[in-house]
């Protein structure tokens, strides 16, 4: 399990602790569902990437794993990019007070709306994704009036065939991502030649939970071999955006390349295609996501109801589920789940771990080893759990996303809130909701246990919002 729990998870006791604090003190404080990210874990992996490519390589943070206020400052402090693949993301990002020269903005239906913004915001790079797209973008530049031109790299859709779960490939045939390389060669030649825009690089991603390093060095094989023949198109420096894709590890016993093994693989591709004979300058640029978010979070949730399925042994309903992690519903994916509440060396019973939403495909593990005395209040946690989870919340049910919060050294705190009944509520126009509370903390709910926290207790001084 060393490799699937954040860096700072500890047991004593038989409670567990991430960050110096106690799972269980945090869903009492805070209420379940939540989300805990251990800062030390995220700053760790970001000096992982940062050793392992250097201090010239483009390291990016894939903004669509996870993205928080507190996180892109973090990302801002460390010297890393940002790739943003929406208004959304992008206004969150500005919000956030980040340099926008240090943007990327990818997609493959970028809105007009969404291009006059990132425009006039004055975002570094914006990645072409198909050949019509450059006239979007012109179009963008006349209504925002402004003097301001963003870089362009082309998105290439290349065959590589990576070895993915096929909902998260996005490369090869009838993959909606990119251009061809005949598609991008035009383009390329056609931005050159209007003289309106910089073209300044390549983007190819093949796909998300990579685990065999060949791959990536395919990856920038074909970067290469797609650049060299059309590199009067480019400036002195050409930009080789290899995407991310690098696999985390969700289950005892994964194995998954290093930050290191992975700049080597890549190093090995680009080595190997000849880029610095071919090229001259050029610069790395590569995109992960997940393989620095997933293990630095865990999601805590509350059982709320245990009992006997017909056949198919006990169940474990806790308060979220679906509408907070839907990734086991969307595409089999399987995670530990460890009882916060008791020793892990008393597990010896099989559980199937279902969610609070209605729909049978509501299960989080569907066989999951736990103490035989875990039972109804227990707050169970499932690591792993920091990448594609809240960033894919939703309010099935009329229920809420939920907090998030950052724990390190004993202390806790909340960068994202609860959502409420009035956040739930607020478009609704023939409602009338009232003003939400943006400024308070709704009270714990949903799972929170009564566990008083006396004010001045170790506890109190622990966990501060």
């Amino acid at each position: 399990m060393k490799h699937v729990l954040p860096v700072s998870w500890t047991e004593a006791g038989g409670r567990a602790r991430v960050g110096g604090v106690a799972l269980t003190e945090l869903a009492a404080r805070f209420g379940t569902p939540l989300v805990v990210v251990d800062e030390s874990h995220l700053e760790d992996r970001l000096a992982r990437f940062r050793a392992a490519f250097g201090a010239d390589a483009g390291l990016t943070y894939a903004g669509k794993a996870f993205l928080c206020g507190a996180l892109v400052r973090l990302l801002d402090r460390k010297g890393w990019l940002v790739d943003v693949v929406s208004g959304g993301e992008l206004e969150l990002v500005r919000r956030a007070g980040f340099p926008m020269r240090d943007v990327i903005l990818h997609g493959n239906a970028k809105s007009t709306a969404e291009l006059e913004r990132a425009i006039d915001y004055g975002v570094g790079r914006i990645v072409i994704d198909h050949p019509d797209e450059v006239d979007d973008l012109g179009k963008a530049a006349a209504a925002v009036g402004s003097k301001h031109r963003p870089e362009l790299l082309l998105r290439l859709n290349v065959d590589l065939t990576p070895e993915t779960h096929e909902k998260v490939r996005t490369v090869g045939p009838g993959t909606q991502f990119g251009m061809s390389p005949p598609d991008a060669a035009s383009v390329a030649r056609r931005i050159t030649g209007s003289g309106r825009w910089r073209l300044t690089g390549v983007h190819i991603h093949a796909g998300s939970q990579i685990r065999d390093p060949a791959l990536f060095s395919r990856v920038a094989e074909a970067a290469v071999g797609f650049v060299a023949p059309l590199r009067r198109c480019f400036p002195e420096r050409v930009d080789l955006d290899l995407g991310g894709g690098l696999a985390a590890p969700y289950r005892d016993g994964e194995e998954v390349p290093s930050p290191r093994e992975y700049a080597e693989a890549l190093r090995g591709g680009l080595q190997r295609a000849g880029a610095e004979a071919r090229l001259g300058a050029y610069r790395l640029i590569v995109e992960p996501g997940r393989s620095v978010i997933a293990n630095a979070g865990l999601t805590l949730y509350t059982i709320h109801a245990r009992k006997r399925l017909d056949g198919a042994g006990e169940a474990l309903a806790v308060d979220g589920g679906l509408s907070d992690n839907p990734r086991p519903s969307l595409y089999g994916a399987s995670y530990e789940v460890l009882n916060a509440s008791r020793a892990r060396d008393e597990a010896g019973r099989t559980f199937r771990v279902v969610g609070r939403h209605c729909e049978s495909g509501d299960v989080i593990a569907p066989a999951a080893t736990l103490p035989g005395d875990t039972a109804v209040g227990d707050v169970l946690a499932i690591p792993g759990t920091g990448a594609y989870v809240f960033a894919m919340s939703s309010r099935y049910n009329g229920v809420g996303r939920p907090a998030v919060v950052f724990v390190r050294d004993g202390a806790a705190r909340e960068v994202v809130r609860r959502e409420t009944d009035d956040d739930l509520l607020a478009c609704d126009l023939t409602l009338g909701s009232p003003e939400p509370a943006c400024g308070t903390r709704p009270e714990p709910t949903r799972g929170a246990r009564p566990v008083n926290v006396a004010a001045g207790s170790a506890v109190a001084s622990a966990v501060r919002p």
